[in-house]
This record gives structure tokens, sequence and C-alpha cells, in this order.
């Protein structure tokens, strides 16, 4: 029954082809069919081994071509490696197709801009998947986050060779390079960075120093050789301290605000003034964000609204994600 209220939602004219089926694909699937009957879901991956456990597993409908899926469905969703997304979403664009993208957008900057020229005369919707835009643990405080001065940023993971065809630049911190650019809104002044690789050719642990001109630093760490996980984003600004766990879904908000004059609980300043702190935490693990994301699509696609997370939001966090790589491999040579 839950899942009819959510079915009535959306237009039964959307027909949903999943290309890449390995574990984000697979958990994309598990959302979408959340989210629409299965009889409107189809899937392809190249690896028809995969395909077929997959479709067996769970009950979905499989077409053996890319183009055989651009044929019977009107959205597309790219879940295959990052230097795949480009021809497939080319493909599905060119096909009128409405396209959601796992992040990073693409491999390059030049591949990301000509999406972007194919969409500008379009009505076509076009999302990439920053998933952290609807963790709960930011949704609940980021009316806070307004002019942010400082972030200091960890994003730690145990060693995974999925997702090692990329830097840990594009892999990890990218996540949080797009949490920052939505709050900062300013161009980069400066970057300062280093990497080093451990396991791979490519670099497996990374810090970077962003300055922005309106005079905010942002301090990203990011590693997938840590022994233990961690997903933090603090953030300071006048009278405001904020602390994000993207793991445990939990935030946490401290402000400095006029203490009342019958109020025993405050410190002074040395200007005389009173003040206290007020401290405000929320907890949601029942959300989940993938699902809140492919929702937030398909309300864009049915009311004809903006995505929430655009080709150019997703081509800015490339941008400067390349950057820090690039800086971290001149440190290298």
């Amino acid at each position: 029954m839950a899942q009819m209220k959510i079915w009535a939602f959306f237009n039964y004219m959307n027909h949903i082809g999943i290309v890449g089926l390995g574990h984000l694909g697979e958990i994309h699937l598990k959302q979408w069919l959340e989210l629409v009957s299965k009889e409107h879901i189809k899937v392809f991956d190249n690896n028809v081994d995969r395909l077929q456990m997959i479709a067996l597993q769970y009950d979905v409908s499989i077409v053996n071509s890319f183009e055989e899926l651009l044929h019977n469905t009107t959205i597309i969703d790219i879940v295959t490696p990052t230097q795949f997304h480009f021809e497939y979403a080319k493909k599905a664009i060119a096909s009128s197709k409405h396209v959601f993208i796992e992040k990073p957008i693409c491999y390059s900057l030049e591949e990301a801009t000509i999406l972007s020229q194919m969409i500008a005369e379009t009505d076509l919707k076009v999302q990439i998947g920053h998933v952290e835009r609807y963790n709960p643990a930011f949704t609940s405080i980021e009316a806070e986050l307004i002019a942010p001065q400082f972030f200091e940023i960890h994003r730690l993971a145990p060693f995974n060779p999925r997702g090692t065809e990329v830097s840990v630049v594009m892999d990890l911190m990218i996540h949080d390079i797009d949490i920052v650019l939505k709050l900062v809104q300013s161009k980069v002044k400066s970057i300062q960075a280093n990497g080093v690789s451990v396991i791979n050719n490519s670099v497996d642990i990374a810090n970077a120093r962003v300055l922005f001109d309106n005079g905010c630093v942002a301090n990203f760490t990011a590693s997938r050789i840590s022994m233990k996980k961690m997903r933090k984003m603090r953030i300071f600004k006048q009278n405001m301290y904020a602390t994000i766990d993207f793991l445990n879904k939990v935030s946490e908000v401290y402000k400095i605000i006029d203490a009342e004059l019958d109020n025993d609980n405050f410190f002074e300043l040395k200007s005389g003034e009173k003040k206290k702190i007020s401290f405000f935490n929320s907890s949601n693990t029942e959300k989940n964000a993938i699902y809140e994301e492919l929702k937030s699509f398909l309300y864009s696609i049915d009311n004809h609204c903006d995505v929430k997370v655009s080709v150019h939001d997703a081509s800015a966090a490339l941008a400067l994600a390349i950057q820090i790589q690039n800086e971290c491999e001149l440190k290298r040579l």
C-alpha cells in the first residue's frame, strides 16, 4: 500500500531505463522499485551474467542493448563507471530522454560542456547524482549555513577496489566539493593541494586548501585507505558553528545569541554584552538519500521545474575537483 501511494504521485507514462548494474546500479534499482512499479523499469548492462542475475533477483525486464533501452523508456539512469557517462548521456539526450547521471557528471569538462550545450534549448531534465545534497543531516540545517567562513572536512573510507579507476578526489572528495560550492557561492581564488598514491596509480589520499574570493576557506581531506569510515564537515561563521556527520545522518548547530536578563547561563564579552550558547541537533536515519534524489528528479520532470543538482552545478564541482587533482599530480612529479 505504501508503494501504491508513492506511485500515485508520478506520471505513469514515465518508464525508467537503468544502464549499469554494479554495486551502485543495484542500489538505484532498489530505490526505483520504491518509486515506480516494476513494469515501468528496464535494465541493461554489458555484463550479461550480471544483467540476468539482477533481472531474476528483482523480477524486472532486461534489454539486450542500450539502443533498445532508449527505444523503450522515457528516463535514463546512468550508473556506469565515469568514463562511460558521456557517451550514454549524449545518446540519451539526442533521443530526447530525461537523464539522471551519477557523479561525477563526466570524465572531462569538455564532455560536460557538450552535454550542457545539448540540453540548453530543450525541455529535458538532466540531474547529477551528488547525493549528499539529500542527506537529512545536511537538509535539516541547510538554511542555517548562509555565508560560511571556514570549513574543515574529512571523508575517509577503508580500501575498496571498486571505484579506483578515478582518484580519491573524484571518488570521494567531490561529494564535499559540491556541498561547499553550493554554500559558498563565490569564485575560487587559490588552491593548495597534495596527494599520495599508496595502493593505486592514482591518488589515494589527498588534502586541499581552497580560498574563495569572498574570503571563505575550505580544508578538504579525503582518503580511501583509512582504517575507519568518516564523512564529517565542520562549518564556521560569525556567531555559529555547525557539524554535519553525513555517515550517521546527524547534525549539530551551536549559536551565540543574546542572553536574557534573568538567565544565569551566560558569558560576558569585553564590550559588556551578555551572550549564551544555543544548541540544536538533528537526526534522521530513516531517510534514504538516493531514494530522495530520484524522487526529486521524477518530481522535476512531472512538474516542469528545475532539478536540484544541475549540469552547471556538477560542472563547477568537476572543474574544482580537476584543479585539485592536477595540483596533487604536480606535487607528485
